[in-house]
């Protein structure tokens, strides 16, 4: 939901119609959920040169530093990116914000591109309800350059991604040595660690976890591979991926017009109680930002209210 920005006190109300253009966005401190973005017209921005990996790594870093965010897995393919992480302080706003404003701008400098990067609306955060989940998406994550037939395994990969990386374990990244980076406001290393999601496999040691993960990752390609073969297909090769004009897209047609979820859980009831609270979610924010219309800026918001806390400071509901 987006109203001119005014302060709170006021005299103007604003109005849906001064750019109530999409639904408010729950965001609850803690949730752990998968992030994907998408570049404009699914054209191969983010093929992986070695500067462009280098420069998502080292704005991953600075944006989960500076939002509070904890990076379970990323994996980044010529054309989009999935992440999966947790949100401890509420702040994946901030996180999203930080990440794609300046690597579209990194990027746009470094091959001299002037246009958005991203395609507009291509966003989408699923909250994962359950461990099953948190699993299957982070197989998902690190299979996809499988899946999408580019190659035979993830650690084949050389695009940016978590692979190699080990729970707790930081990795430093240098700043990029292009012109758009300077001293002001951008570190000279920023430290991406890898952080083991609190409900996954919870009997197991870090060291177990990620080797079970990468264990089925493993296993998960051979099928992939073995489905591929079947239909008498190959693997593209990082050769071929790099040699992909920046401008160029896949030839399969982009599916239209789906449903957009915002939760995923293997639990049934688990997502069923997940969605009623998004549905309640609305409904109140609804209620309540017709009251602040009215003027009522005693009215309270439910819990989840991100943009008009940020924006006027309006009261939430307590726990």
């Amino acid at each position: 939901m987006l109203f001119h920005a005014r302060d709170a006190s006021s005299p103007h109300r604003p109005t849906a119609a001064e750019g109530l253009v999409t639904r408010p966005r729950r965001v609850v401190k803690g949730e752990v959920l998968m992030g994907t973005r998408r570049c404009l017209r699914r054209c191969f921005l983010l093929r992986p040169d070695g500067i462009t990996t280098r420069m998502f790594k080292y704005f991953l870093a600075r944006a989960a530093r500076l939002s509070g965010v904890l990076i379970h897995e990323f994996q980044v393919l010529s054309n989009h990116y999935h992440i999966v992480f947790s949100d401890p302080r509420g702040q994946r706003s901030v996180f999203f914000r930080e990440l794609n404003s300046l690597l579209a701008r990194a990027v746009n400098a470094a091959f001299g591109g002037w246009e958005t990067m991203f395609a507009p609306g291509s966003y989408n955060a699923v909250v994962l309800v359950d461990g099953d989940t948190i699993e299957q998406k982070c197989l998902y994550t690190l299979c996809n350059v499988v899946k999408d037939g580019l190659v035979s395994h993830p650690e084949r990969w050389e695009g940016a991604n978590s692979w190699r990386m080990e729970y707790g374990k930081p990795e430093y990244i240098s700043r990029p040595k292009t012109s758009f980076f300077t001293d002001k406001g951008m570190r000279a290393v920023e430290v991406l660690v890898l952080v083991r999601p609190e409900a996954l496999y919870p009997e197991l040691s870090d060291k177990e976890v990620r080797a079970r993960l990468r264990e089925k990752a493993t296993a998960r390609s051979h099928a992939y591979m073995k489905k591929l073969r079947k239909k008498g297909g190959a693997v593209m090769g990082m050769a071929r991926v790099r040699k992909q004009p920046r401008d160029s897209s896949p030839l399969t047609r982009p599916p239209r017009r789906g449903i957009r979820p915002t939760v995923a859980g293997a639990n049934k009831w688990a997502r069923i109680e997940a969605l009623q609270r998004n549905a309640e979610f609305l409904a109140d924010h609804e209620a309540a930002r017709l009251e602040f219309e009215k003027g009522n800026r005693d009215v309270r918001f439910p819990i989840g209210t991100y943009l008009m806390v940020q924006r006027y400071g309006v009261a939430v509901v307590s726990n």
